[in-house]
């Protein structure tokens, strides 16, 4: 039991590794203060109980289907967290205006589900460390399975960051049809993830890694307006 301590206790020190060497990175190569990171703190914890009480209103028997749970999930997830960017910047963060305030926010939000799990996890490990010394029956299966919770909970950090530069297009290029492109790969991303879910962390994983690239690719490729493009009036 205490080689499944230290396993579980390595994937949470990882998980909040991996969030803290990220704002350590955007802190220290753009000069952004860490206060940013609370705006998106915010809306994460504010989408989060408008997603509870929306789930809470659902039959539990229907939620209990996976296709219609993870439709249900996904599309709340997309509709009510890309609304809740969209609110952060027009009254939290209302001078954000650059892709790297965007990442901070971005990674704020979506820090939330990384810390949480990841503490969880060290709490977990810690209490295993003392709990005897007997090998596991699979160790390589103990491993495979600690790798892929561990790329779980941080490969989304990537998509969060894209997203949150995705919705700051809306204030940047006075379009509203970027937050509905935004509310779209969230749902998307969360849907499918739903699905795979019971059947294999590593297709989990797999699919993570594939809405990261795509992210990454967002985050590099989608610069800012140009100087002179017009903004639309919303008057």
């Amino acid at each position: 039991m205490a080689l499944y301590g230290i396993i579980i206790l390595l994937v949470g020190i990882s998980l909040l590794g991996t969030v803290g060497a990220l704002a350590a990175w955007l802190h220290r190569r753009f000069g952004l203060p860490h206060a940013l990171l609370t705006v998106g703190i915010l809306t994460f914890i504010g989408a989060l109980m408008v997603r509870a009480l929306a789930l809470a209103l659902i039959d539990r028997a229907l939620l209990g289907i996976l296709p219609i749970g993870a439709l249900a999930f996904g599309v709340l997830a997309g509709f009510v967290d890309e609304t809740a960017r969209l609110f952060g910047f027009q009254f939290l963060a209302r001078s954000t205006v650059t892709r790297p305030q965007a990442l901070m926010i971005g990674l704020g939000h979506g820090s939330v589900g990384a810390i949480y799990t990841g503490v969880l996890a060290i709490g977990l490990g810690t209490s295993l460390l003392g709990a005897g010394a007997e090998r596991p029956d699979d160790l390589g299966a103990l491993l495979s399975g600690a790798l892929a919770e561990a790329l779980n909970g941080t490969l989304p950090l990537v998509m969060h960051m894209a997203l949150s530069w995705i919705v700051l297009q809306v204030f940047l290029r006075g379009q509203i049809g970027w937050l509905f492109g935004a509310i779209f790969l969230h749902a998307a991303a969360e849907i499918m993830a739903a699905l795979l879910g019971p059947a294999d962390a590593w297709q989990v994983a797999a699919w993570r890694g594939l809405v990261a690239l795509v992210s990454l690719l967002i985050i590099l490729r989608l610069g800012p307006p140009a100087p002179d493009e017009p903004i639309p009036d919303s008057g």
